[in-house]
C-alpha cells in the first residue's frame, strides 16, 4: 500500500507504527478511548487506551455504523468499513517531536448521522505536506448510538463527550507527532461545526484548543431538553418496533437491526416541508449543554477563543435537490411556511428574498431563507468574539461548478480545505469543474486556513487580503475572484 518506509514513535499511551508516503507520515485508527462495544454501548468514553508493544496504525480505521448519507448525491460516496469500535483518530505529520508545529483537528459533519474521520475525502496529507500542519481527524459515535436523547442509559450527548475525550488525547500526545499543544485549532463542518459551538460554551475547554474554525454551523437549529425530546424518542422507538418501556433493548440489539430501524426512520417524511433537521441532535442538559449554543456564546463564555466562521452561498440547495415537493409549492403554501416561522414578517421577508434572487422560485426562496436562518446565524459568533476583543474572521464560499445543479452548496468548501482534489473530483457538486481552477482556489483557501491555525491571522504572502470581522461584518468571498465585502 505504501511505497516508502514504516515509522515508529512513542506516545504517552504506547508506541505506534505508521507509514511515510511522499514526505508525510500517517497514523490511522489510533484509539483515544475504550471501544464502546458490548456492555460499553451507550456508555461515556473512559480513560485513554494504553497498549503494550508497537501498535500498527497503517490502515484506515472503520467509520461508525451508518446508512448512506443523504448528501451522497452532492459530495459523492466514499467506501469505508463500519464498526462500533470507532473511537479513533487519524493523524498526518511531516514533523518530529519538538518541532512545535500548528495543529489542525477536524470534526466531520454528516448531520450527526453519517461520516467518519477516516473517510478518504478527509485525508489530511496535502494540508500536512504543503501547509506544514499536523492534521488530526476525529471519529465519534453517531445517530442513535451517539445521541439518544433520553437518560435511559445514564448519559446524554455521547458524541460530544467522545469529541472532548479525543481532544484531551490530542492535547496530551500531539507533541510526539511534532505538534504544539498550545497551538491547536479545532475545525468542523456542519454537525462538526455545531459541535464546536457547543464546546465553546465551556471555559474549561480553553485548555483543549486555542482557535476554532466553524464551517456551515447550523446553529439556527434549536435543541431540546430530554423532557421535550420524549415524544420524538417514542416515535424513534416505534420505528424500531419498540414500545417506550422497551428502550433498554437498544443496549443489546444487533447492529444490523439498529441500521434497519434507522432505515425505517429515514423513510418518514418531515413534519414540515423543507425541514432538514436531523433526527438526532445534542440534547440540552444541566451539564455540558445548559442552553442553546448561540445563547451561551453570546454570554461571553468563549472569550478565550479566536474564531473563523464560514458559510456557503446556497447551503440549502444540497438538501433540497432531492425534494421535488418544493417545486410544487403554491404561493399560499410558501407563505404559510414562512408565517409558521416568522408570523407577520412573512410577506416582507419573501419580498426581500425575491428582490435578491434570480430565478425566484419557491425552491430558491425557501432555500435562501433556510440558508440564512439555519447557517447564516453562525456569523453572529464572529460578531460576539470580535466585541470581546478576540480575533474573528468571516467568509462566504461562493464558487460553484459550471455543470452542477447545486450552486455554492453545503459541503462545497470541503475539497478546497483538504486539497485532495483527485479524491473529490467525482463529487457531483464539482461536475464540470476545471481541475486547475479548483487546485488554485484550494491553494488560497488552505493557505489562509493554515495561516490562521499558525498565528490567528489568515493573511500572508501570496494570500488574498482578509479583513477582520468587526462592526461592518466584513467577510471574504471565495470565488473565481476573491474579494472582501462589508455588510450593508
Amino acid at each position: 500500500m505504501y511505497d516508502t518506509e514504516l515509522v515508529e514513535l512513542s506516545t504517552p499511551f504506547g508506541k505506534l507504527r505508521g507509514a511515510k508516503r511522499e514526505g508525510v507520515v500517517a497514523f490511522h485508527g489510533v484509539p483515544y478511548a475504550e471501544a464502546p462495544v458490548g456492555p460499553r454501548r451507550f456508555k461515556m468514553p473512559v480513560a485513554p487506551v494504553r497498549w503494550p508493544g508497537v501498535r500498527d496504525a497503517i490502515t484506515a480505521g472503520p467509520i461508525p455504523p451508518q446508512l448512506p448519507s443523504r448528501l451522497d448525491d452532492v459530495m459523492g460516496a466514499y467506501a469505508a468499513d463500519q464498526s462500533e469500535d470507532c473511537l479513533h483518530l487519524d493523524i498526518w505529520t511531516t514533523h518530529t517531536e519538538g518541532n512545535g508545529a500548528p495543529v489542525l483537528v477536524f470534526i466531520h459533519g454528516g448531520g450527526f448521522m453519517t461520516g467518519g474521520g477516516s473517510l478518504p475525502c478527509y485525508d489530511g496529507s496535502v494540508l500536512a505536506r504543503e501547509n506544514g500542519l499536523v492534521v488530526v481527524t476525529i471519529s465519534y459515535r453517531l445517530g442513535i448510538l451517539g445521541l439518544w436523547p433520553q437518560l435511559d442509559f445514564g448519559g446524554l450527548n455521547l458524541a460530544l463527550h467522545d469529541q472532548l475525550a479525543a481532544l484531551r488525547w490530542i492535547k496530551a500526545a500531539i507533541g510526539t507527532f511534532g505538534g504544539d499543544p498550545a497551538r491547536i485549532t479545532v475545525a468542523g463542518q456542519s454537525a462538526g461545526a455545531f459541535s464546536i459551538a457547543t464546546h465553546l460554551g465551556a471555559t474549561d475547554n480553553s485548555e483543549l484548543f486555542a482557535r476554532a474554525i466553524m464551517m456551515s454551523a447550523p446553529v439556527g437549529i434549536k435543541l431540546r431538553t430530554a423532557d421535550q425530546s420524549r415524544p420524538a424518542a417514542n416515535a424513534i422507538l416505534e420505528a424500531f418496533g419498540l414500545r417506550p418501556e422497551e428502550a433498554n433493548k437498544l443496549q443489546t440489539m444487533p447492529i444490523v437491526q439498529v441500521l434497519d430501524g434507522l432505515r425505517s426512520l429515514a423513510k418518514r417524511p418531515p413534519a414540515v416541508k423543507g425541514d432538514i433537521t436531523p433526527p438526532f441532535m445534542p440534547t440540552l442538559d444541566d451539564g455540558l449543554l445548559p442552553r442553546q449554543p448561540l445563547e451561551t456564546i453570546r454570554s461571553g463564555t468563549a472569550n478565550w477563543c479566536d474564531v473563523m466562521i464560514g458559510v456557503t452561498r446556497e447551503e440549502f440547495s444540497a438538501f433540497s435537490a432531492g425534494n421535488p415537493a418544493l417545486d410544487k409549492l403554491s404561493e399560499d403554501e410558501l407563505k404559510a411556511l414562512f408565517e409558521a416561522e416568522l408570523g407577520d414578517e412573512a410577506s416582507a421577508t419573501i419580498v426581500k428574498i425575491c428582490s435578491e434572487r434570480v430565478p425566484a422560485t419557491p425552491r430558491t426562496i425557501l432555500g435562501d431563507f433556510h440558508t440564512d436562518a439555519i447557517f447564516g446565524k453562525s456569523l453572529e459568533i464572529a460578531s460576539v468574539q470580535s466585541r470581546l476583543g478576540r480575533k474573528a474572521y468571516g467568509y462566504s464560499f461562493d464558487w460553484q461548478s459550471p455543470k452542477s445543479a447545486f450552486g455554492a452548496c453545503h459541503c462545497i468548501d470541503l475539497p478546497f480545505l483538504f486539497g485532495n482534489i483527485d479524491t473529490w473530483k467525482a463529487a457531483p457538486m464539482l461536475a464540470g469543474a476545471d481541475e486547475q481552477e479548483v487546485a488554485d482556489l484550494s491553494q488560497r483557501f488552505r493557505g489562509a486556513i493554515a495561516a490562521f491555525a499558525a498565528n490567528g491571522d489568515p493573511n500572508g504572502p501570496g494570500l488574498p487580503r482578509w479583513p477582520a470581522f468587526g462592526p461592518n461584518r466584513a467577510a471574504l468571498h471565495f470565488d473565481r475572484h476573491i474579494s472582501a465585502f462589508a455588510a450593508a
